[in-house]
């Protein structure tokens, strides 16, 4: 393992500096033995949106989503965990069938979302998956710094096509054009944040179809038609 360029290199990361003290007290081997064999030690959470207890929680990697929802968040006051986001606005929406998921790095990127900036919002059943994908999407375009197109243009795009569909203007067309233009901003941008911008979109897709196609106009089949 090298920095950059192959020369000691300082990550300015106030959870990474956070963790030295205890490491230097108790040793690399302790810290080690925390979480799993690819995802080592602890990550820390803002745990926030329906659950009883809300806050700033520090969990061991391999801990489930399940866990910190039950026992840590308290579970949902009324109703039923219908999604958990985590990774903050690029982070992905998993649904309450993969609650039994780890927190790893590998598992959360498998589920269509990432560690990212640490934030896990629990959604239930009165959540619009779509308004989701969109108040996120609303953020990754005013944050866009602009340098490259897919990311400065792309957001734009999206968070237009979401309201679209949004208010019922939308037809299947539309809804497989916002899919292609998710995977095209999200393999051709330069930085993390036009590269995670479509995941919450990506992800309500795969798991919360049934919610865009209650809203396009011209559902016939109750299918999305595949893209080329």
């Amino acid at each position: 393992v090298s920095g950059l360029w192959g020369c000691p290199t300082l990550i300015n990361n106030v959870e990474s500096f956070a963790n030295i003290p205890a490491i230097i007290r108790e040793g690399g081997d302790w810290y080690a033995s925390i979480g799993t064999e690819t995802s080592k030690g602890t990550k820390v959470f803002a745990l926030t949106g329906k659950v009883r207890n809300n806050g700033l929680i520090e969990v061991p990697m391999g801990i489930t989503l399940r866990q910190i929802v039950e026992e840590m968040g308290g579970g949902v006051p009324d109703g039923q965990v219908k999604a958990i986001q985590t990774g903050g606005p690029s982070g992905g929406c998993i649904p309450a069938s993969m609650l039994d998921t780890p927190v790893d790095y590998e598992s959360l990127t498998r589920a269509g979302s990432m560690m990212g900036s640490g934030g896990m919002v629990v959604m239930d059943e009165t959540t619009s998956m779509v308004e989701v994908a969109k108040f996120y999407m609303e953020f990754c375009r005013e944050e866009t710094c602009g340098k490259c197109i897919p990311c400065r243009t792309g957001t734009v795009q999206l968070y237009a096509m979401l309201t679209k569909i949004l208010n019922r203007q939308a037809n299947q067309k539309d809804l497989a054009k916002l899919e292609e233009l998710c995977c095209m901003v999200k393999e051709t941008s330069l930085c993390g944040l036009g590269t995670g911008a479509p995941n919450p979109i990506l992800s309500t897709l795969r798991y919360f179809q049934e919610e865009y196609l209650e809203l396009i106009e011209d559902n016939s089949n109750g299918k999305v038609p595949a893209i080329n």
